[in-house]
């Protein structure tokens, strides 16, 4: 499940026995497999609201499995363009989890699923950063909004895994994700600079961990299948 329907024909690199399905609005699905595993693939758009209709929707057509693959901002000092995040859970910062529950403060993802992509990432020798991402709603929120973020334990902030996890265990499904860093901003840092919050740097290392990311998530989707992981 990236957000960003370009993103899929990356996925499809990997893949054979391709198959375009539909594009409506943000929602760009595609089938083929890899190493011989069916899989589909489905944008989501941008923010919570579409991903969660891609959620409802796939469960309703019998999916299982879902795995996010998408881009975040990295909230650790030490995070660099294009390092791969793994987030166990997800705070919700944004509307509509709280449309499904109200109380809601954080969602945990898939326990088998993180811990799946934790051991490929290591397998494949690739560096990883995993903890508690925030997703919120408002992609340009006011600078003071995100410097306050600071000492709150967030190695994470995007806009689409709360609801992916959220909807997934309310449907039964098992839900995670794969997150590259394309913009790394502290708010210790972004405090001092501004700036920093919108600023993508380093495309090519970027591309580099989109291509990681999406090895893994596929990888996992094979281990999955198969229940190697038992």
């Amino acid at each position: 499940m990236p957000g960003d329907p370009g993103r899929i024909d990356k996925i499809l690199n990997y893949l054979t026995e391709v198959k375009e399905l539909n594009f409506n609005r943000e929602f760009r699905s595609c089938n083929g497999k890899y190493k011989g595993i069916k899989i589909s693939i489905i944008s989501t758009g941008i923010g919570c609201p579409a991903a969660a209709i891609a959620v409802e929707e796939l469960a309703n057509i019998g999916a299982k499995v879902l795995i996010r693959i998408g881009t975040c901002g990295g909230l650790l000092k030490e995070m660099q363009p294009g390092d791969i995040v793994i987030p166990e859970a997800a705070m919700c910062f944004d509307g509509t989890t709280r449309e499904y529950k109200p109380n809601i403060k954080k969602i945990e993802a898939d326990k088998k699923i993180t811990e799946s992509l934790i051991k490929f990432a290591e397998k494949m020798g690739i560096k990883y950063f995993t903890g508690i991402n925030r997703t919120h709603d408002a992609f340009y929120e006011p600078t003071d909004n995100f410097v306050k973020l600071a000492g709150k334990g967030f190695i994470s902030s995007e806009m689409e895994c709360s609801a992916v996890f959220l909807v997934s265990k309310l449907r039964k499904l098992k839900a995670g994700a794969i997150l590259v860093v394309n913009t790394p901003e502290s708010p210790e840092e972004v405090k001092k600079d501004p700036t920093m919050v919108y600023r993508l740097v380093d495309e090519r290392r970027v591309k580099k961990g989109m291509n990681a990311a999406i090895k893994i998530a596929l990888e996992v989707i094979k281990i999955l299948e198969k229940k190697e992981y038992e």
